[in-house]
């Protein structure tokens, strides 16, 4: 009998009967899922029997490090590496300027690679790759070429899509469209390391429920991140709110603390959550725009954002060791048309 066979046993027998896999086992499933040989049927039982029962640590573990093995990763020579994923099936209530925080981050000495697809369902929102699309900006380059730019001390910033790094669990798109629920695979995906640097390699993720920090903590830790911000984002991003305290978590070390984020502390003080077009749907055009201006030092939700975004990210790596000052750095990148000029240079 297959290893997904074998899974689905003990994984789909109901709340009382149902067991726990191993790490092996999970991993061995998912690789059989992942190598085209599967049933799509017996695929969608196990992320669903998986996602009811509630997966385990040593579940998700295993499912990531199969998910990581048939990415094509590549390695850096870099002290520090920023790797985030907003989520895979994107916005649709708010503008999701993140996608300009890479070379915002890059002008401020954090080489930084985010990571997604151009669409997927069911939310289908507005993602990074529709926007950097329009911006002229090929999302679909190879691994190499993203490590090429990433490294490029003008650049220092790029996005990979999960079709170019991880075209195995790409094809899976039409067969998690048609489960309607999101399976582990929508949280897993976000922390997969298509580039990994010689020195520390950070991560930034976002999350909704809240037993998800704990269980993404210990993930980033077992998986080989050197540290990670898990914020309490809109819409499930790696942005917070902008106009109140949110509760984020942090992993450093090791060990995972709770960490309040203050936007006054920033300096930021917003009677809105985040970039939210008034009576107008979210598009992509829109967060062009908005994150266009914002990279030209015009104030605003958009350019709060990339203030707060980045001054996180900048912290949470140890690149400043003061939120404020972090903050005020970044706007200076961002008045002195720093910032637009590493986001320009990624676009040639």
């Amino acid at each position: 009998m297959s290893a997904l066979a074998d899974a689905i046993k003990k994984v789909a027998t109901g709340p009382h009967l149902s067991k726990n896999l191993t790490e092996e086992e999970a991993h061995n499933a998912t690789m059989e899922i992942l190598s085209g040989d599967a049933d799509s049927v017996r695929a969608a039982i196990f992320f669903i029997a998986m996602r009811m029962k509630r997966e385990t640590n040593e579940e998700n573990l295993g499912i990531l490090k199969a998910c990581q093995s048939i990415t094509m990763q590549q390695q850096v020579e870099l002290d520090n590496l920023y790797i985030f994923a907003d989520p895979f099936n994107g916005f649709n209530r708010h503008c999701p300027v993140s996608v300009f925080l890479p070379a915002v981050l890059a002008a401020n000495a954090l080489p930084t690679v985010s990571q997604g697809v151009f669409e997927m369902g069911p939310k289908f929102g507005v993602t990074h790759a529709q926007v950097l699309s329009l911006a002229g900006y090929n999302y679909k380059q190879p691994s190499a070429d993203v490590a090429k730019l990433v490294t490029n001390d003008k650049v220092g910033w790029a996005y990979i899509d999960q079709a170019s790094a991880s075209p195995a669990l790409f094809s899976l798109q039409q067969l998690r469209t048609q489960m309607i629920k999101r399976p582990s695979l929508a949280t897993l995906e976000k922390m997969i390391m298509p580039i990994q640097a010689s020195g520390h390699t950070h991560l930034g993720i976002g999350f909704v429920h809240k037993e998800y920090p704990d269980i993404l903590a210990w993930l980033a830790n077992s998986f080989g991140y050197h540290s990670a911000f898990i914020a309490r984002g809109l819409e499930g991003g790696l942005i917070p709110t902008l106009r109140e305290i949110s509760n984020n978590h942090r992993m450093a070390d090791g060990v995972s603390q709770p960490c309040a984020i203050d936007p006054k502390v920033f300096g930021i003080e917003q009677d809105t959550r985040g970039v939210k077009p008034d009576n107008e749907n979210v598009t992509a055009q829109r967060t062009l725009d908005e994150g266009m201006q914002a990279l030209s030092g015009v104030r605003g939700p958009a350019y709060d954002s990339l203030v707060m975004g980045a001054a996180i990210a900048l912290w949470n790596c140890g690149i400043e060791t003061d939120q404020a000052i972090a903050a005020n750095r970044v706007r200076d990148s961002l008045d002195s048309g720093l910032a637009k000029q590493h986001f320009e240079a990624g676009l040639a």
